[in-house]
């Protein structure tokens, strides 16, 4: 059953309004402590709330009101014979409208203008009673209650709650306040820049110590084979020299063997200094490779020592960059709450603009009315003074020409 309210205007008992529709449907509240603890300063401001009050309290009637009277005796006892008689007649004519809600014709629409008359003429009747009486409790006893039509006046309400919400709040904001929001948005957006600008900074650090540890392992990684290139060179010129000095030594032995023993034991002598030459240039070589082994250890051991530090760096840094992105994120959020607010701000300031605007030509079109309306009356006034004059005069010349007669 659709139903539309009717105007209203202020009411003494409309602060009762919002506790009548509370037991109903409570919204949630978007007011701050600050806005709690203000005042409503204005007689405009007292009667626009008071409006809203008592179309939230006609909205909390309207949302119980059964789709079929079965005790009316409950209701007269509450809210008296008139205001039954009045609730019959409305759900009559709300049966009626729903009968021909299909059909678009003349009489569909006039019969919901009876609808809606029928239901202001009821809560005209239960408006003395809705502050004072218990008018949720005789209405849920006289009948049934259509649960979707119930749900969607509740959400009406609902509604019109939170505009009572946001009204109130816009309407206790003083630019003192205003102002502050706007600074507080701009402090926002200052920090936002000061971030985005540390975090490029840093990102730039991070990629700078990045190509620097690469380019430090790079050059290790470059020592480390040139050492091992060396060392395999080393070995090979040992082994190719050992094996040169053995194919001579052999040569030189089966030359001996073949010329004389003397010159065998001359040879052999030789070969013993070979040898030991060799034995020499072994250890030699040895003692080298370990050098170098050692060598290449302490690298390997600072290139380790160098990874660590970098990691630890690596780490620190990551960690105060994700404080930092949550802060942004943060600071992000506060950005567009502020924003969405400084809209719903800027809407109201503009439609206050308009109404101030339109104020003032309608003054200016009764001034210029004023001007005219005197303008045209001193002009009436000075016509009215020549003509008396000027009948005057004429009465005067003509008792002159009379005396002259009467002389000669």
């Amino acid at each position: 059953m659709a139903v539309h309210l009717g105007g209203s205007a202020a009411h003494p008992g409309g602060h009762t309004a919002q506790a009548a529709f509370g037991s109903l449907n409570k919204p949630m509240s978007n007011k701050t402590p600050t806005t709690r603890r203000k005042k409503l300063a204005t007689p405009e401001v007292r009667c626009i709330i008071n409006v809203l009050d008592e179309c939230l309290c006609k909205i909390a009637v309207s949302s119980i009101l059964p789709c079929e009277l079965v005790n009316p005796e409950g209701v007269s006892e509450e809210l008296g014979d008139t205001a039954v008689e009045s609730l019959r007649v409305h759900l009559r004519l709300a049966q009626e409208y729903c009968s021909l809600q299909d059909t678009d014709t003349s009489e569909d629409k006039s019969i919901a203008q009876e609808v809606q008359d029928s239901l202001r003429n009821f809560l005209r009747h239960v408006r003395p009673r809705i502050a004072i009486e218990p008018v949720e409790t005789a209405l849920q006893g006289a009948g049934p209650i259509l649960q979707e039509d119930q749900k969607a006046v509740q959400a009406l309400g609902a509604g019109l709650q939170e505009i009572r919400e946001v009204l109130m709040e816009q309407l206790m904001t003083t630019p003192k306040e205003e102002w502050e929001r706007r600074r507080l948005g701009q402090e926002a957006g200052d920090r936002q820049k000061r971030n985005a600008q540390l975090l490029h900074r840093v990102e730039q650090e991070v990629r700078a110590a990045t190509e620097h540890r690469d380019d430090v392992i790079s050059k290790k990684d470059e020592e480390i084979q040139n050492m091992k290139d060396s060392l395999h060179q080393i070995e090979r010129e040992c082994e190719e020299f050992e094996e040169q000095v053995h194919m001579k030594a052999e040569q030189q032995h089966q030359s001996d063997l073949k010329n004389s023993e003397a010159k065998r034991l001359h040879l052999q002598e030789e070969a013993s200094q070979l040898q030991v030459q060799l034995n020499r240039l072994t250890a030699q070589h040895r003692e080298r490779e370990v050098a170098l082994r050692q060598k290449n250890n302490k690298l390997e051991t600072e290139i380790e020592n160098w990874i660590q530090k970098y990691d630890a760096e690596m780490e620190g840094k990551q960690a105060k960059l994700e404080g930092l992105m949550q802060t942004y994120e943060q600071e992000q959020a506060e950005l567009r709450q502020l924003q969405e607010r400084f809209a719903l701000l800027e809407i109201e300031h503009t439609q206050i603009m308009e109404e101030r605007r339109r104020e003032q030509e309608r003054r200016e079109e009764e001034k210029r009315d004023r001007r005219k309306k005197t303008r045209a009356a001193i002009i009436i006034q000075r016509f009215w003074r020549q003509r008396r004059a000027a009948r005057k005069k004429k009465g005067k010349g003509k008792k002159g020409k009379k005396g002259k007669g009467k002389k000669k």
